[in-house]
């Protein structure tokens, strides 16, 4: 279909994207991997670490709509369920690593809308939804490892290999309508798979990091 944003839709309508929408389970897969290591009984005290379970199977599920009807309210959210899972991530992430209190987190914030509103200010085309969009999700993971490199080391390289696996999948979103005339399918759907790749490793980072801060602190009350 002329003007399509990616290579495996030809024609408008529902289910034009079959490798696109199927393989939008993989964050589903994602989601409940990392919802098994959640303990139910203790939902109170990993309310926020539930929510971003939960939140990878809403990318998974608004991915699949968008990509199986091309219907652009549908695209807006499929990009607000990325963007939720950003968010609750990172403030989760000051609140349970570098233990921020209310007024650092108040300020890594600030300082990262900074960032992005100079980012989207001065980089032409880096829209939401578009590749360029997804770059400062690097920075993010960057200042994450620099944040986690004198706590939990094993967290760290967690973030460099979530990182790896991030610029990998923007590489390869990016080629989706490039290598359209050789690859037929295009390449979108292994953004899919890789993302959802990167999203489990952040989250089941989280989760150990959380257990072995748990364990710690019943062997020095013991």
């Amino acid at each position: 279909m002329k003007g399509s944003p990616y290579c495996e839709r030809t024609e408008p309508g529902w289910f034009a994207e079959p490798l696109n929408t199927i393989t939008g389970l993989a964050y589903l897969v994602a989601s409940w991997q990392a919802w098994k290591q959640l303990q139910r009984e203790r939902w109170r005290e990993q309310w926020d670490l539930h929510l971003l379970a939960g939140l990878i199977a809403l990318v998974g599920v608004s991915s699949m709509l968008w990509h199986a009807s091309g219907a652009a309210g549908l695209f807006w959210l499929d990009v607000a369920a990325v963007v939720a899972f950003a968010v609750v991530y990172w403030s989760v992430f000051l609140i349970r690593v570098p233990r921020f209190r209310l007024v650092g987190v108040g300020v890594a914030w600030l300082l990262t809308v900074a960032v992005l509103l100079l980012f989207y200010l001065f980089v032409p085309g880096a829209m939401a939804g578009t590749t360029l969009g997804y770059l400062p999700m690097l920075a993010i993971l960057l200042a994450a490892f620099l944040l986690t490199l004198r706590i939990d080391r094993r967290l760290a390289r967690d973030l460099v290999l979530a990182a790896a696996l991030f610029g990998f999948a923007l590489v390869v979103r990016g080629l989706d309508l490039v290598l359209c005339d050789w690859a037929v399918v295009g390449t979108h759907w292994l953004w899919h798979l890789l993302t959802a790749g990167l999203l489990f490793v952040l989250l089941d980072g989280l989760l150990r990091h959380v257990r072995l801060r748990e364990t710690q602190k019943k062997s020095d009350v013991g």
